[in-house]
């Protein structure tokens, strides 16, 4: 059981813990720096598999998720090694699964899963975090009364992992459109912004992140369990078996009520942490980029979804192409319409910046910034005249763009017909824009 030089992996633990582990804490700093020592003191055969296996993870996850601060690093290098990690890590899972259940099973498990959502295909996250959650139900981390016993770090400790789970589970659920596995009902804790601040480090409360200027701060983490919470109102409302047996009434019902919880999450997002806002306040730091492109990604699904405004609603896409090849229907725009555009837009800005073609959240984002895509086209086939439509042409060609390589990537056919779809549509839209006589055609009305 192999780990490299200390003074390799050192400086990497700590930029875990400082970058991503400050934001969705995964472990105690003071706990995860013993072991590594414990681990570090040990020759490789006397090495505690599961201890390994959770410095490899976050080895792992550093080199996934955690931009090094003089920008150093090949993207593929950094991917290489990622990998590498997280196969070794994966080497000893029956003895993380099946050996004593400790708080650090899990939390290995956990930044497993963590690792793992990024790729284009969720199954093996999905499979992955099911157990994790039997294992967390198993030392009862759902539940205050199981940890009333231990002392206020070690209970902190519990409910972070709990949390992070939690997320992960209603975010995979979301994306794959099957069932979560945690109820909501079961769950008797502390939400994060509750809990007492950390003694360790300087005594900041885990989970907040700040503006460069140290002006502005929100708890980034309370608002990921807050947004998984409103994912699994999404689920319900739109892909659960419950749904489908709803009358028309219920289902708007279900669905406003989702809206609402939503529209008030949004609201309490400090200005300075909106999807355009964020790169000038987080001074074009790539490590909250990403974290932030995730978290506006997630609240754009939910908007989109429930408003049936989603990339992949084959009626909604349909509707938008016969309208602007001279169809009689007329397309009913969600309520909040002018809402929804100016977040696609700023969502499709951040995602600009933040994009490489190495990124380790493209397969988390990538729907919503096509639905994003989709809801700018959309306002353009409206408002052939409107003030920032040669902004979002832009990022609409740019969107399709990467549309046209992800087709090629993926192979799908479906992704393919979208783009062909969206690229008539775009290209209707731009000879109406170019006519020589704008009264005959200033407006489509939808």
């Amino acid at each position: 059981m192999i780990l490299p030089p200390l003074q390799q992996a050192l400086p990497m633990i700590e930029m875990f813990l400082n970058k991503l582990n400050s934001v969705l804490p995964l472990f105690h700093a003071g706990t995860l720096l013993r072991l590594v020592g414990e681990c570090y003191s040990r020759t490789p055969r006397q090495r505690d598999p599961v201890a390994w296996a959770a410095i490899n993870v976050v080895l792992a996850l550093t080199c996934q998720q955690v931009s090094s601060p003089d920008g150093d690093g090949d993207a593929g290098t950094q991917a290489h090694r990622t990998t590498e990690y997280l196969n070794r890590a994966q080497s000893v899972i029956s003895d993380v699964m099946l050996s004593e259940t400790r708080l650090l099973n899990i939390q290995t498990l956990v930044g497993m899963v963590m690792v793992l959502q990024s790729a284009h295909d969720p199954t093996q996250a999905l499979i992955l975090i099911a157990a994790t959650i039997r294992l967390a139900h198993k030392m009862g981390l759902q539940n205050r009364v199981t940890s009333a016993h231990l002392d206020p770090e070690e209970r902190r400790q519990h409910t972070h992992v709990f949390w992070l789970v939690y997320i992960l589970d209603k975010d995979l659920s979301l994306r794959a459109q099957q069932p979560s596995i945690q109820l909501d009902d079961d769950i008797d804790l502390d939400l994060p912004h509750s809990l007492p601040a950390d003694d360790d480090g300087d005594g900041d409360t885990p989970g907040v992140i700040a503006t460069a200027d140290g002006n502005a701060r929100m708890n980034y983490f309370l608002a990921r369990v807050q947004l998984a919470n409103i994912e699994g109102g999404v689920y319900d409302c739109i892909f659960s078996t419950r749904a489908a047996k709803r009358s028309p009434e219920e289902r708007l019902a279900a669905a406003n009520s989702v809206l609402e919880a939503l529209e008030k999450w949004q609201a309490e997002i400090p200005s300075e942490f909106g999807a355009a806002a964020v790169i000038t306040s987080t001074a074009n730091d790539s490590t909250s980029l990403g974290l932030f492109c995730v978290l506006h990604s997630i609240s754009l699904r939910c908007m989109t979804l429930v408003n049936r405004a989603h990339a992949w609603n084959d009626e909604w896409v349909r509707g938008v192409h016969d309208i602007v090849r001279g169809g009689m229907g007329k397309l009913q725009l969600p309520i909040g319409w002018a809402t929804l555009v100016h977040q696609a837009r700023d969502f499709m800005i951040l995602f600009e910046r933040a994009w490489s073609a190495e990124i380790w959240f493209r397969w988390i984002v990538s729907c919503p910034y096509v639905s994003s895509m989709m809801v700018l086209v959309t306002n353009n086939l409206r408002n052939l005249l409107h003030h920032r439509i040669q902004l979002d042409s832009q990022l609409v060609d740019k969107a399709l763009q990467w549309l046209k390589a992800g087709a090629e990537e993926t192979q799908r056919e479906d992704v393919r017909i979208l783009r062909d779809i969206c690229v008539d549509i775009v290209q209707r839209v731009e000879r109406k824009r170019a006519a020589p006589i704008l009264g005959v055609c200033p407006r489509i009305l939808l």
